[in-house]
């Protein structure tokens, strides 16, 4: 078998094609880590912001889940004793699987009183906890919240609320939303703490 030989010439520019290459398979594994991380932050910010929707969709629509539950003709014992055609006449309507049809209302019923009873919780301590704070603020937007989304039948005007507190309308709007982020950590617990 014969020798290769390398010139001293072809050896330098071997050397200086081994660096390039490897220089260059650095760079691109440094992008490719900040290209991930990127995305990991993009996908926690549309996780976070994907839990404060739902908590002000909760929160909105809790009057409606209260009144609901309220309404909701049948409980569980009242369902042990019923025939299906007299769950079916209240509900007014006709279906193959009846039996389906009242286990499904029973059970989205079971579902919206754990919702419930859920945001009450955490509202309820969110109002503890700015109490016992003894931040006037944090105190104040605890009870705005409460105002807004939990008391009464009817959410009380933004003009009312201000008058109320004795703020302006745009800062009863800055508090609400800074609440809301605030109890979307308690509302989804160790999930909601993530992008915090």
């Amino acid at each position: 078998m014969s020798k290769f030989e390398i010139s001293e010439k072809e050896s330098q520019f071997l050397n200086l094609l081994e660096q390039i290459v490897t220089d260059g398979v650095a760079r691109g594994i440094k992008k490719g880590i900040e290209q991930a991380k990127n995305e990991e932050r993009l996908r926690e910010k549309i996780t976070y912001d994907t839990r404060i929707k739902n908590t002000r969709l909760l929160l909105k629509n809790y009057r409606s889940f209260v009144k609901a539950c309220k309404q909701a003709t049948f409980t569980e014992k009242e369902l042990e004793t019923a025939t299906v055609e007299e769950v079916l006449d209240k509900l007014f309507c006709q279906s193959y699987d009846e039996v389906t049809v009242v286990q499904s209302i029973l059970t989205s019923k079971k579902r919206t009183e754990i919702i419930l009873t859920h945001i009450e919780r955490i509202i309820n301590f969110y109002i503890f906890e700015s109490e016992q704070s003894k931040n006037d603020e944090k105190i104040r937007k605890a009870h705005i919240l409460n105002d807004l989304y939990v008391e009464g039948k009817y959410k009380p005007k933004i003009n009312a609320m201000s008058e109320k507190y004795h703020i302006s309308e745009r800062q009863i709007r800055r508090d609400a939303n800074s609440a809301i982020e605030e109890i979307a950590v308690l509302m989804f617990g160790i999930d909601g703490i993530r992008k915090m």
